[in-house]
């Protein structure tokens, strides 16, 4: 039974049955409210098959246009996380004509994509006395006010994992996965993406041959601070150009967005305001626009159209990049614990969620660019405390969020544990695009 809320009385069966369809209703919609949410596809772990092209996990009912693949109930026996098999294309050339064959096969390339999970909770205070209860004076509002404390989480859950979309682009997984003090340990550690781009430096280099050390963190930071408040490193209609061309050489699945196969690219409001003032940009909509109210040109929107390949969406919740120096940098959340790294993770995103850092950070989206799983749904919970008098409605999640690197955790191919194949499925472009303007 669940202690209610109101004076002298207790949750009947068919209230503990209401709570349970708000508990339904309230994981679902945690999911699906944000950006990125917009982009989830929802897979059975025992039903989709176990291989996929790159780092994209194939299914028979998977929508191409999905960014997050998110596999729901892990079962009971699979602990905290479950390796999902990626088989990766045949590259040698074979044989012609009469060569002999026997002997000449190739060796499969299977890669493990590890998801774990971890759990999340949050709690809502909503009595700390009986004098509060005074105006409950029907069960009607008193499962109004379980409502109103389901709506304050399913509120604070998708804002959370609004943020843990980027947190595990950006850092490898979701924070609650790599921070030690959440509880699921060391095991997994903040890397920066394997396909980082700086506008004016190119591509960030590794220290050691496709290995996550703290030598590529530092060549992502040096990177990083090349960049200046100038024109050339300014977001513009190059950046785009860049960004889709880096894309295909990346392999990435283009998704199926407006019917349209195309690289869905997620800027900042910032980066976007830039884009409006290149020139170039300009003489585009103004040349080949359409010719009504609805060119962006009159609308200053930049969403939702097509140009160079790709489909721009701004989100001001994507974490800019931070150095040494800059306000609010910690090396407690820097990606290698030092004060060379960048940082992504904001202890106060939930209060502060638009990123005022320079350094923007654009990000190329492709299918299945996000590995995500859940486990057993959303649940509430309630503590009493102090002979009835204090109540605290809380709510839990089991999930996790990881970034589609290609890793050969188990030596597969023989050329050592935990090197990396590569990231098929997005790429991250920065540039200097302050939130701060001269007016």
């Amino acid at each position: 039974m669940f202690a209610i809320t109101g004076v002298g009385t207790m949750y009947t069966t068919a209230m503990q049955h209401y709570r349970k369809l708000l508990s339904s209703k309230v994981g679902k919609e945690a999911w699906q409210k944000g950006r990125l949410g917009e982009l989830i596809a929802w897979l059975d772990y025992d039903k989709f098959k176990k291989t996929g092209i790159y780092s994209v996990v194939k299914g028979s009912k998977l929508p191409g246009e999905s960014v997050i693949h998110l596999v729901r109930d892990f079962k009971s026996g699979r602990g905290a996380e479950i390796d999902i098999p990626i088989l990766r294309p045949l590259t040698n050339m074979g044989v012609g004509g009469v060569q002999r064959l026997k002997g000449t096969g190739e060796k499969r390339k299977i890669f493990n994509q590890k998801l774990a999970i971890n759990m999340r909770r949050h709690a809502v205070v909503v009595r700390e006395t009986e004098m509060d209860e005074l105006v409950l004076t029907n069960k009607a509002i008193q499962m109004a006010m379980l409502e109103n404390a389901g709506g304050d989480l399913r509120d604070w859950f998708s804002r959370v994992f609004s943020f843990e979309g980027w947190y595990s682009l950006l850092c490898g997984y979701a924070h609650h996965l790599w921070d030690s003090g959440m509880g699921l340990g060391t095991g997994y550690a903040q890397k920066s993406h394997p396909n980082f781009y700086v506008q004016g430096n190119g591509q960030v280099a590794w220290s050691t041959d496709y290995t996550f050390d703290t030598g590529y963190e530092v060549n992502v930071a040096t990177a990083l601070a090349g960049l200046t408040d100038t024109s050339d490193d300014h977001f513009k209609l190059q950046s785009i150009r860049n960004i889709v061309y880096l894309s295909y050489k990346h392999k990435i699945q283009p998704i199926t967005y407006k019917g349209v196969n195309a690289v869905l690219v997620a800027i900042s409001s910032a980066q976007a305001r830039q884009l409006k003032e290149d020139t170039e940009w300009q003489a585009v909509y103004k040349e080949a626009g359409a010719r009504t109210e609805k060119n962006p040109l009159f609308t200053g929107g930049v969403e939702q159209y097509l140009i160079e390949g790709c489909y721009l969406f701004v989100d001001d919740t994507i974490p800019a990049a931070l150095l040494t120096g800059d306000t609010g940098f910690s090396a407690t959340y820097s990606t290698n614990g030092l004060t060379t790294g960048p940082q992504y993770f904001r202890t106060d995103f939930l209060e502060n969620p638009r990123d005022t850092g320079a350094r923007k950070l654009a990000v190329a989206l492709g299918a299945g660019a996000i590995l995500a799983g859940e486990g057993k749904g959303f649940r509430f919970t309630e503590e009493i405390d102090d002979h009835d008098q204090w109540h605290e409605q809380g709510g839990r999640m089991i999930y996790g969020m990881s970034r589609a690197d290609i890793i050969d955790s188990d030596n597969y191919m023989g050329n050592g544990a935990g090197l990396f194949y590569g990231n098929h499925s997005s790429l991250v472009y920065a540039t200097y695009s302050p939130d701060t303007i001269t007016i």
